[in-house]
């Protein structure tokens, strides 16, 4: 899935560096954590500045998380635009109906979903 997507999965744990630095060996600009705070410590290790890393799980001392709560305003009109311009990709990996909804959380707090799981209401 992350392949179909332009990037090169990396294994988390013991020696991440040396993985991401054998992957990008002309360095990295960024990253992103979307789960704890493993990466944020390698991008740091990787010499990324704290600017140019996010997390979306976790707080980090100097790094700015991704969420809704410091969006810009007008940010979701524009992600919104993008989607409806089909500029952005939003995969969809399930649906479900509000009566389903215990299903919904079992199967997005497994971790391993390819796309954004929906609610009908």
């Amino acid at each position: 899935a992350l392949r179909s997507l332009g990037a090169e999965p990396v294994v988390y744990g013991d020696g991440l560096v040396e993985r991401v630095r054998t992957l990008a060996p002309t360095g990295v600009t960024a990253a992103i954590d979307l789960y704890g705070t493993e990466t944020v410590q390698a991008a740091r290790e990787l010499g990324v500045p704290d600017e140019r890393i996010t997390t979306i799980a976790a707080q980090v001392d100097g790094v700015i998380p991704a969420n809704g709560a410091n969006a810009a305003p007008g940010a979701i009109e524009q992600i919104a635009g993008l989607v409806a311009a089909g500029r952005l990709r939003v995969p969809i990996a399930a649906g479900f109906p509000m009566a389903q909804i215990r299903a919904a959380v079992e199967l997005q707090a497994s971790r391993h979903v390819h796309g954004k799981v929906v609610i009908d209401i």
